[in-house]
């Protein structure tokens, strides 16, 4: 810049120049304006009058009061020019309004001095309108095309968020239509509602399909993608999202298409026997075709979620929630439509399709505990066929085998547990000798064809538990002539009642006079059997649905224990760990405490069973258990047969298993008491494995057996000590069994030791196995190897409570520090 001198300078710039303009910027040019007004300047001389707007550049600038005056290499004079400029010229105005000049010095005074420049000619005009409309053209037809793809895009935004949207709300439909049908699962059978549904599913279908075409043929979609790769997400979330769509509509089109089928022939009474079948060969093979084509559906849509971002989707909140919850419940779909596909292909068998199936039914007395839930005194014949079900009674199984011509006479007990079964003629009430089922299961099916003559499909024993499971879903029982009310509280009180007291048994003989088809003792529950199976045949179906989520229940706690002679039925049992088998894995520790009371007596609903387990386990990964069986036997009622407790324990254990030390099994040596002396009346064993009330050190009677058929005289206490059994008959298990005598009232204490060697790769694995029947308390405790916590790093374990069917325990696994100078985890004597 030379020189800047304005009077009032507000926005005026010079480099180099001369110049005082109002306005005006001159550029190297002579020019005469009479009104400029936008006049810029580049190498001129200008003097404005009263210059507003001048900017001047590389020039010299003496403005009266110049505002954005630029002027370059210029000299203007102008006396009002609001904006003129020179480029290259010399111009004058005297008040120009957008003058402009180049290369030129440029005197302006209130009137002109120099001649106006010519007009355009007309030619020039065309050219210069042909040139700003090509610009103009240049800059509006960009615009206009992006604004036409953005209106585009937005629409069919609009468009497709719209189609997905009625899509999902079709589906939400079908969810209204069947609202509550969880607590009445028949609901899914109402022809009504599965014609809505199919119409829902139908418009969903075509609004998914709709979407999915507009998704992959829409060019806007493939424009927006290629040129903008950020919305590739969203594109691909909504292609997977209407595929997932289509398969949800054609899935539930095809389940309502089979229910419709299907839902004539289940209506009314489903049990009931009837000259039409429940279940008809055809009807199995649609049910499989149906699973067979929802399968592949249900795998594609876990495949298409993969591609999807749920925050991507452009539905509302509610219903991408609704959608998270259906992708969360595929898996557990495919896997319970496996495993019913797998039971279709032996239901053919099981439901008496082909041909009538006949099982053996035997109730489970749990007050007489034996090795599968409790003593067997009655039994019955439970005919299916076609699915439906044959009225049923039970009979009592002292009519065959406490008779002069029974086929039990002089009969023993199989050869693996013959050593130690007390009792002579042995028969189908002592058949459940095994803890593993299919082992008694099997012997039970034999020996009721000798007994009875009738050859059976299989075998179902249950506790009272399942009858107090029926009676909780159709509700009481009333039984006529008794007058009495049996509900899942009071069924094995009125059981016992009617089988086990005096009066009850009594009253029996007055209400059933003639009734021989079973013994006085248990007419009542007989006749309680009929009429509760007579109303389970006449349950409505969704009491009959509730019955078998009951019955799985069951099986799963072995209430319920059920065998089959079909082995693929059979195997299924065992894949899903219903059979009630004894565990033979030789891949994790194991322990099973089996019980039979054998005491001829009901004594088992007064004895509490608790076990205490501490598995110290060494460097290598074997295990050390230190194991107490306590068992508290409170006679706080009446008891029906013996007072003593004779309880016949077997603990089952993994094979290779080394027995260390036990104590509190009976001897067969006495010591005092009976015949024998007096047994002192504080107690009688060195470490009080017996603790009995003062004074009552007495074994009692015991009921007549093999080697003491009298059953009058009263027995002496024996010693104690280890296991007196240490042969399995249990083939894969080894076991340490023997007699425990527990007097009325009193607590006896077992204790035993072993050592397992390391079994498995994948650490410490603890399998303890419940029998039914009982609901023992297990105390356990798993210890690291003593004083060095990181040898198999993992931490100590503790577990107390009630068990209701088998647990499995894993200590938990630790992070050690590489340098921890403190390998103590717990407490050790001399650390």
């Amino acid at each position: 810049m030379s020189v800047t001198s304005p009077d009032n300078p507000t926005d005026n710039a010079a480099a180099n120049p001369t110049a005082a303009p109002e306005d005006k910027p001159g550029v190297d040019a002579t020019a005469t304006n009479e009104s400029p007004t936008n006049n810029p300047a580049a190498s001129a001389t200008a003097i404005p009058d009263n210059p507003t707007d001048n900017l001047a550049v590389d020039a010299t600038a003496t403005p009266d009061t110049p505002r954005d005056n630029p002027a370059g290499d210029t000299t203007a004079t102008n006396d009002n020019a609001a904006g003129n400029s020179a480029v290259n010229a010399t111009a004058t105005n005297d008040n120009p309004a957008g003058n402009s000049a180049v290369d030129a010095t440029v005197t302006n005074d209130d009137t002109p001095k120099a001649k106006k420049r010519p007009p355009l000619s007309k030619r020039k005009r065309i050219i210069l309108l042909s040139l700003l409309g090509i610009l103009l053209l240049g800059i509006l037809v960009p615009i206009g095309v992006v604004v036409g793809y953005g209106i585009t895009a937005y629409s069919t935004y609009n468009d497709l968020k719209n189609q997905a949207h009625d899509g999902v709300q079709h589906l939400l439909n079908v969810k209204t239509i069947f609202t509550g049908v969880k607590a009445h699962p028949s609901g899914f059978l109402d022809v009504t509602k599965l014609h809505r549904a199919q119409q829902e599913f139908a418009l969903a279908l075509n609004d998914f399909q709709q979407l999915q075409y507009k998704i992959d043929h829409t060019d806007i979609i493939h424009t927006v993608t290629t040129y903008f790769p950020q919305f590739q997400q969203q594109v691909s979330t909504a292609r997977a999202a209407s595929r997932i769509g289509i398969d949800v509509a054609i899935i539930g089109q095809e389940l309502t298409t089979t229910a419709l089928i299907l839902a004539p022939s289940f209506r009314g009474s489903l049990l009931t026997n009837s000259s039409q079948p429940l279940v008809t060969q055809s009807m199995l093979g649609l049910l499989g075709t149906t699973i067979n084509d929802l399968l592949p559906r249900l795998g594609d849509i876990q495949l298409q979620s993969r591609s999807l971002s749920l925050d991507s989707l452009p539905v509302s909140a509610d219903q991408r929630g609704q959608f998270e919850q259906l992708l969360q419940a595929i898996p557990q779909a495919q896997s319970d439509l496996q495993q019913v596909l797998n039971l279709l292909g032996v239901s053919n068998w099981l439901l008496g399709v082909d041909q009538p199936r006949t099982f053996l039914v035997q109730t489970m007395d749990r007050a007489e505990l034996r090795p599968t839930g409790g003593f067997t005194g009655q039994y019955g014949e439970l005919t299916i066929n076609g699915g439906r079900i044959a009225p049923f009674a039970l009979k009592d199984i002292s009519l065959v085998e406490y008779v002069d011509s029974s086929k039990t006479l002089g009969q023993l007990a199989p050869a693996q547990y013959r050593s130690w079964w007390p009792f002579a003629n042995w028969g189908l009430r002592d058949s459940n000798v095994s803890a593993d089922f299919p082992t008694s299961a099997q012997i039970a099916i034999s020996q009721y064809q000798l007994e009875v003559g009738h050859r059976v499909d299989g075998i179902i024993l249950f506790t009272p538990f399942l009858i107090e499971h029926i009676l909780e879903v159709i509700g009481p029982v009333h039984i006529n002539g008794y007058n009495d009310t049996i509900t899942a509280q009071n069924l094995e009180d009125r059981l016992h009642y009617y089988q086990q007291d005096n009066s009850g048994i009594a009253r029996q003989v007055v209400v059933s006079p003639g009734d021989t088809t079973t013994s006085m003792r248990k007419r009542f529950t007989s006749l309680l059997a009929r009429v509760l199976m007579d109303d389970v045949r006449h349950a409505p179906p969704d009491e009959i649905i509730a019955i078998a989520r009951e019955m799985l229940h069951d099986l799963k706690t072995k209430d319920l224990q059920m065998y089959f002679t079909n082995p693929q039925v059979e195997s299924l049992l065992m894949q899903y760990g219903d059979a009630a088998q004894l565990d033979r894995s030789n891949t994790h520790d194991g322990l099973y405490v089996v019980q039979a009371n054998l005491s001829a007596s009901k004594a088992s609903q007064y004895v509490k069973t608790i076990m205490h387990d501490t598995v110290t386990l060494d460097a290598s990964g074997g295990a050390i258990h230190l194991f107490q069986l306590r068992l508290v036997y409170n006679q706080i009622g009446q008891v029906y047969g013996y007072d003593t407790y004779r309880d016949y324990v077997r603990v089952y254990v993994p094979p290779g298993s080394r027995l260390l030390w036990g104590d509190g099994f009976d001897t067969g040596v006495p010591l005092c008491g009976g015949a024998y002396t007096q047994c002192s009346p504080t107690g009688i064993y060195p470490r009080d494995e017996l603790v009995c009330p003062l004074g009552q050190y007495q074994a009692g009677a015991a009921a007549p057996s093999l080697t003491d058929p009298d059953g009058g005289h009263w027995h002496p206490l024996d010693t104690i000590g280890p296991p007196t059994n240490v042969v399995s008959d249990e083939p894969g298990r080894a076991m340490f069994g023997g007699w425990v005598i527990v007097p009325k009232n009193c607590t006896m204490t077992v204790t035993l030791s072993w050592y397992v060697p390391p079994m498995g790769t994948n650490g410490y694995n603890l399998l303890v196995q419940r029998q039914a029947g009982m609901f023992p308390e297990l105390d356990l405790t798993i210890l690291p190897t003593p004083g060095d916590c990181s040898a198999l790093r993992i931490s100590d374990f503790h577990f107390d409570g009630i068990m209701g069917e088998d647990m499995s325990f894993a200590p938990p696994h630790l992070q050690f520090a590489l340098h921890s100078r403190s390998p103590g985890c717990y407490p050790q004597p001399g650390v």
